[in-house]
């Protein structure tokens, strides 16, 4: 299905004034150089796979582990094949399964806690992260506490201050990103840090690239760390084009004007200079995102069909050093 954003209803929205600051091939530069990666990722232009490739996969994953059930990596395999399907409560069940057979393994309670959000069993999911946390602290570079702090800022209901900008077109933390400030040492929570602000852009983006890109509340939590700050550090076109797919994904009216509203005021500090402010770009992107999808889904129909491992084709074409 096309996906159909919100141009002329945010486009209503955009209303430069003297506080404006220049869109231009230039801006989006200096954004993607600040915070490399997030075009891509924001609007799914990155190598994913399709979902003939996950009923492969769960179909020679069953197979395998009727054959072994001692080989519990394969039940990882399945789980997120099964979750990627749809079928959370069954991923669940297998990571159940693989605990039941090797306790304490950082991967399953890593897995299980994401599956548990999307059945909406928070306490649960933060349970599980919580004891993913404890056996190994430093996974994916540190980055897991991102997701516990998402699963936690869900359970206080997002808390969302108003967005507003402070001095010379500086933002202050909000949403997400308030969230994150709060979780700091007290003599920490003042000021996001950039290193702060882009540890925490990664692993946001992290959990779109490998759980789903298009979640509004990653898109949300995504926009407002990118709000946050001084305009030589933020990213506000960037933030406009995230709060405008999180409204176009989500389906509660009400969180949609909330949406269009941060995406209001984050687009309040552009003056659009070439007729393509951020919805469009938003669009364009996702559509080359929506190609790149369709060229892999092809590939991997075609590898399956000729009995070739897909899982190994892909990465030797797509992921490559």
């Amino acid at each position: 299905m096309r996906w159909v954003p919100f141009v002329p209803l945010l486009i209503a929205f955009i209303a430069p004034d003297a506080r404006a600051c220049l869109w231009d091939k230039d801006t989006i530069a200096a954004e993607n150089a600040r915070f490399p990666g997030v075009q891509e990722i924001l609007t799914g232009n990155f190598p994913r796979h399709s979902r003939e490739f996950y009923e492969w996969r769960k179909a020679g994953t069953e197979k395998a582990i009727s054959e072994d059930p001692s080989r519990i990596a394969l039940y990882d395999d399945l789980a997120v094949a099964q979750h990627k399907l749809g079928d959370h409560q069954a991923a669940i069940e297998t990571m159940k399964r693989k605990e039941s057979i090797k306790a304490g393994v950082y991967e399953t309670y890593s897995n299980m806690g994401t599956f548990y959000i999307y059945t909406g069993e928070l306490s649960q999911a933060l349970w599980c992260i919580d004891k993913a946390l404890q056996i190994n602290p430093n996974a994916h570079f540190g980055r897991e506490k991102y997701q516990k702090w998402i699963i936690e800022w869900l359970m206080v209901g997002k808390k969302d201050d108003e967005l507003r900008m402070t001095d010379h077109l500086k933002f202050a933390p909000t949403g997400y990103a308030a969230f994150v400030l709060s979780r700091q040492p007290i003599t920490a929570r003042k000021t996001m840090t950039e290193a702060l602000r882009k540890e925490a852009v990664n692993g946001v983006l992290g959990m779109m690239r490998f759980a789903d890109f298009d979640n509004s509340i990653l898109q949300e939590a995504l926009g407002d760390l990118l709000m946050t700050g001084e305009p030589e550090a933020n990213a506000t076109h960037y933030a406009t084009m995230a709060y405008t797919h999180a409204a176009a994904k989500t389906t509660d009216p009400a969180s949609q004007q909330r949406l269009l509203e941060k995406a209001k005021v984050a687009s309040s500090t552009i003056l659009i200079t070439n007729q393509e402010g951020p919805p469009k770009i938003l669009q364009k992107e996702l559509e080359k995102g929506q190609k790149l999808a369709a060229t892999i889904r092809k590939e991997e129909m075609e590898w399956i069909a000729a009995n070739k491992d897909a899982s190994a084709e892909f990465q030797k074409k797509y992921l490559k050093p």
